[in-house]
């Protein structure tokens, strides 16, 4: 079998996956949609076994397709990777950098970031994939993983970007309605948006500690994007992440709350994971500095803690 050959084969069996078909994968190579076909029949018919059952309308791996689809798609990385490495004896980041974050950050705060990078490295080209769920590594063709965690996975190599800091919050409009609690117990006399899991137990510190408050939850929900939305329709008092509220506090559209010592919690971090072999690719390496550069040492999502603290 021809090596040269096999390895086109191998785009051609990746692209149709990532693409969901042969006629998506034939516009991104293009090249014409029997090429892709023939292709993929030839490969087949090399190895003497399905890959592909196709109908009409979709196709699906058998476990043979799998096992190669999985096993290909990390010796094209390889590839990409050493010729990538090699460009970097000229230190120039070039080639394209797979990120994939959470969905409430990389709505909120990726895409301006990716914007700033590209202004100064412009031969990269970013591909991103927003997932709230854990993403392995070792599975999926990812150069860097962006991950608000509060203890790190320790399996990966990885560099803490930011501190993420959470707080209660509400709307002015919901405030004035009801009132501003001082305390996590005052939080009976409220509406509470919850996410749960996230949201801390709210239990009284007072006179009874075993006391938990009978709080109201109008609305739980697992995503940080759908409680801000609550929030800012005023329907009650949440525990969100600052990087989703810096811009509202600021514009008045947000008030945070401050129910204990401190208004903010730094119960979180932005960490980046990546493999210690890919961080002397330019790309990789470049993209991790740029975030610390930018995101150090208050970034600007922050700006309005460090005004209250002064």
């Amino acid at each position: 079998m021809s090596s040269l050959a096999s390895l086109k084969q191998l785009e051609i069996l990746v692209k149709i996956v990532e693409c969901g078909g042969l006629k998506e994968a034939s516009i991104q190579l293009n090249v014409s949609p029997s090429a892709i076909s023939k292709s993929l029949a030839n490969l087949e018919s090399q190895l003497g076994t399905t890959l592909l059952k196709r109908t009409t309308r979709s196709f699906a791996l058998t476990d043979a397709g799998q096992y190669l689809y999985q096993r290909a798609t990390h010796l094209l990385s390889d590839i990409d990777e050493s010729l990538n490495t090699t460009a970097s004896f000229y230190n120039h980041p070039q080639g394209e950098l797979r990120i994939t974050c959470s969905i409430a950050f990389g709505y909120t705060h990726l895409i301006s970031l990716v914007n700033l990078y590209q202004q100064r490295y412009p031969d990269v080209d970013l591909y991103i994939d927003l997932n709230d769920g854990f993403v392995n590594l070792n599975e999926c063709n990812v150069d860097i993983a962006l991950r608000v965690a509060s203890v790190p996975p320790d399996n990966y190599a990885m560099r803490k970007i930011s501190t993420i800091y959470w707080a209660y919050c509400a709307s002015p409009e919901y405030l004035e309605k009801k009132g501003t609690p001082s305390s996590i117990a005052q939080l009976e006399n409220h509406q509470c948006l919850i996410y749960p899991g996230l949201t801390p137990v709210m239990k009284h510190t007072g006179e009874n500690p075993l006391h938990t408050p009978k709080i109201r939850t109008p609305v739980q929900a697992n995503s940080s994007l759908v409680l801000l939305k609550a929030v800012l329709q005023h329907q009650g008092i949440a525990y969100l992440p600052t990087y989703l509220l810096g811009d509202h506090i600021q514009r008045g559209e947000i008030v945070p709350l401050k129910l204990g010592e401190e208004i903010t919690h730094a119960t979180h971090g932005l960490y980046a994971l990546y493999f210690p072999s890919r961080y002397s690719n330019p790309k990789v390496r470049s993209f991790i500095d740029f975030m610390l550069e930018t995101l150090q040492p208050v970034p600007i999502w922050d700006k309005w803690i460090e005004e209250q603290r002064t």
